[in-house]
């Protein structure tokens, strides 16, 4: 097994078809940041070109090294990431005592927050702040769940 790099492309097995995930950033805070591309597959694309240049479904941290040593995940294809940058802004539901109260907007350099009461359409294309594992991920696949759907 090498060692991950950056636009390494990996492929989950969901029940519902595989997913492919695109490394584009490592953090010693956040750990490894992927993109989850579009789409379920039931036959591994021959060629990801086209797959990685489309805009993704979200943009997530997950923990991918680990997921790879425990072979969650199977390293399938490379693709550059020159035009692929951590976000600058996610976002996170803002809860207290189980009480929605808005939007946690975390900058992602600073972790500085802004809460907002209403998301604009903009800030719905915002992805999700915090690390998921591959259960969360693979249930957010099979369920279809977007960031336009996360309101």
């Amino acid at each position: 097994m090498s060692k991950i790099k950056l636009g390494d492309i990996f492929e989950i097995i969901t029940p519902k078809g595989n997913a492919y995930l695109h490394f584009i950033h490592k953090s010693s805070e956040t750990g490894e940041l992927i993109r989850v591309l579009q789409g379920l597959y039931v036959k591994r694309p021959d060629n990801f070109d086209k797959l990685v240049t489309l805009e993704e479904r979200y943009i997530i941290s997950f923990p991918l090294s680990a997921a790879d040593k425990k072979k969650l995940v199977e390293h399938v294809s490379y693709f550059p990431i020159s035009k692929f940058n951590k976000p600058k802004l996610m976002r996170t539901e803002y809860n207290v005592g189980g009480k929605f109260l808005g939007w946690h907007l975390v900058d992602t350099e600073t972790w500085q927050r802004q809460l907002v009461k209403t998301l604009t359409p903009e800030q719905k294309k915002l992805s999700p702040w915090g690390i998921w594992n591959d259960t969360q991920l693979i249930e957010s696949l099979i369920n279809d769940w977007s960031l336009e759907n996360w309101v």
